[in-house]
């Protein structure tokens, strides 16, 4: 593999400057478009005939779920508009509805832009070496179980850190790390909000019986945290995805430490947040909208440093299931994932990983 002799600099010159300009009416349209179709799809739900119709129109609101919270993310990146407020109202809004409170978890999901990559500091998904792959992270990542509880765990705080303690990182308590006196009218704003929907979806439950509070609220909900979950996962982990020590890291690094993967329909429908991810990192603050050309211009730049896969992302996570329980350090410096199964083939094996050059510094 080619070295990669450029730098974030370069790769921004690559892009076109209106890349980079936030549209606060385009990113609105996509976001009522949004909420249009979830409203069509629950009216199509309540009058479905039949559990199997009803079960896909659940998949779908739980993916439209999913894309409002990418639109709404884009808010705590600041590229969602240029106004610092209507981006905190929208993310607000978007975040509350799905009960995520929106300023704890920007900055959670601020530390993961800040250490993607690193061995120690990654926010989501982080490795273990191998005597820290206890019995519960083999009863949970040997398995697609974490989709279907990984997601709620998270913002409570449970979390897979060896080092830092759970709790004091809960996203719903202002006792949390997470908390800062200088952004406390939205911190608790979020909380107020979380808590406003929360009530109101469990007086679905009391006045109408779990059937529907299941069938109207929970099921689209699980569905929309498997969503996440699942992207979330197959964009950090990854036989082909390189982890990094203190010594080793470097931002462009753990920015690149990231695959894209092709979801077809679903690439449109949740904002290229799945095919259009690795540029998402080195630039967090470009639009959805425009993440397709801002990846198409820096592809030629990265060469092989630029991940892709073509596989289907449904054989690609069986793969990642069994390929990637623990990282180990390699002549590169960089730390790659391997299999407890010794059976299982391992990346770092291969011929075309062994020719592979690590990326400069910065």
């Amino acid at each position: 593999m080619q070295d990669l002799a450029v730098t974030r600099a370069d790769l921004r010159a690559a892009i076109p400057a209106h890349c980079f300009e936030p549209d606060a009416q385009r990113s609105l349209l996509a976001l009522v478009k949004d909420y249009a179709l979830i409203a069509v799809l629950y009216v199509g739900l309540f009058h479905s005939p039949h559990w199997s119709i009803s079960a896909g129109l659940i998949f779908l609101i739980g993916t439209l779920l999913w894309a409002t919270f990418v639109v709404g993310h884009e808010a705590g990146h600041g590229s969602f508009s240029k106004s610092y407020k209507l981006n905190t109202v929208i993310g607000l809004i978007t975040h509350s509805i799905i009960l995520v409170p929106y300023r704890s978890w920007q900055r959670s999901h601020f530390l993961h832009h800040k250490h993607t990559g690193h061995l120690k500091k990654e926010e989501v998904f982080r490795a273990v070496k191998p005597h820290q792959d206890d019995i519960l992270h083999k009863a949970i990542f040997r398995t697609p179980l974490f989709l279907l509880f990984g997601w709620p765990l998270y913002l409570l705080g449970f979390r897979n850190q060896k080092e830092m303690h759970p709790i004091k990182f809960s996203h719903f308590t202002t006792s949390s790390d997470l908390f800062s006196k200088r952004i406390a009218p939205s911190y608790i704003a979020s909380l107020i909000g979380v808590a406003f929907f929360a009530g109101l979806y469990l007086w679905v439950w009391a006045s109408f019986g779990f059937a529907i509070f299941f069938k109207f609220i929970l099921a689209p909900y699980l569905c929309f945290a498997a969503w996440l979950t699942f992207v979330t996962y197959m964009q950090h982990v990854s036989p082909e995805v390189p982890v990094y020590d203190a010594e080793e890291w470097t931002g462009l690094k753990g920015a690149l430490a990231t695959v894209d993967r092709n979801y077809f329909p679903f690439n449109q429908l949740t904002h290229r947040i799945g095919d259009c991810h690795v540029i998402h990192h080195i630039f967090a603050n470009i639009p959805h909208y425009h993440a397709k050309e801002a990846t198409e211009a820096i592809k030629p730049l990265l060469g092989e440093h630029y991940l892709y896969s073509r596989r289907s992302v449904i054989a690609d996570f069986y793969r990642t299931l069994i390929q990637c329980h623990f990282v180990e350090r390699e002549e590169t410096g960089e730390w790659r994932y391997r299999s407890a199964n010794p059976a299982a083939p391992n990346y770092s094996d291969t011929a075309k990983a062994r020719e592979r050059k690590p990326v400069p510094a910065e």
